[in-house]
């Protein structure tokens, strides 16, 4: 048992050990280094400018403005108005309200009526005729 955790364990290592070779980002050819340098040389060019180094000092001075400068929170008082105008646009008008007080009105008539439910001929006089029309179009 030993001499297998040892031979699993030295393999492993060797596995490793052979993984690392050369690499062609950490040993670049002459061709690559000179992309990489022309593409420094754009880079350095780009952000050296005197433009981004004045936007860049316009920015940081701006943030330190803005740092101690107060913060426009609501009050409580503007809460409860907001609050306040909320429920006031989702409370029901006099009109709603009156229209839904004869909706209920009438469910409560109409809940005692008798149904009239056709016989299971009359039902199948009706699928027929459906079907029939159906078929016709």
């Amino acid at each position: 048992m030993n001499k297998l955790l040892i031979a699993l364990i030295a393999g492993s290592f060797a596995a490793t050990v052979g993984a690392q070779g050369t690499n062609p980002v950490t040993n670049p050819s002459p061709a690559v280094k000179e992309k990489q340098a022309t593409v420094d040389a754009a880079t350095k060019a780009s952000t050296d400018t005197a433009e981004r180094k004045a936007q860049e000092a316009k920015g940081v001075a701006d943030a330190k403005a803005m740092k101690n400068a107060p913060k426009d929170l609501p009050t409580k008082q503007d809460k409860a108005k907001a609050v306040d105008a909320a429920t006031a646009a989702s409370t029901p008008t006099a009109a709603n309200r009156a229209q839904e007080a004869k909706g209920v009105a009438d469910a409560k008539a109409m809940k005692n009526d008798p149904k009239a439910l056709p016989t299971t001929k009359d039902k199948a006089k009706a699928v027929d005729a459906a079907t029939k029309a159906n078929a016709s179009q």
